[in-house]
């Protein structure tokens, strides 16, 4: 009984090897340029040359993070304040119990 590996003939697991390692290299490309886009290292025009389901899913995550980043800025515009209540009413009361 002939081997299944015996009957594939070398050039073509080799050229299998090599789609295989040019499409997973194509695949960082792409990520690495997404990343680069979305850190600000290059313009978002950039993104037309990632795949369109990849830019989709960028777009929503940064969307999410501009999101969750105007929420971040209102809580320490709040906590903010509330620190600065607290220290007036410190300096209120420590300027009382100095009189």
């Amino acid at each position: 009984m002939e081997n299944a590996q015996n009957t594939v003939p070398a050039g073509s697991s080799l050229t299998s090897a090599v789609e295989r390692l040019d499409n997973a290299l194509g695949a960082l490309e792409g990520r690495i340029k997404a990343l680069q886009v979305k850190a600000g290292e290059l313009p978002a025009d950039s993104l037309d040359l990632v795949d369109a389901a990849e830019a989709e899913r960028l777009k929503a995550e940064i969307a999410a993070l501009k999101s969750r980043e105007k929420l971040l800025e209102e809580a320490s515009r709040g906590a903010f304040e509330a620190l600065g209540v607290a220290a007036k009413d410190i300096r209120h009361i420590l300027s009382e119990q100095a009189a």
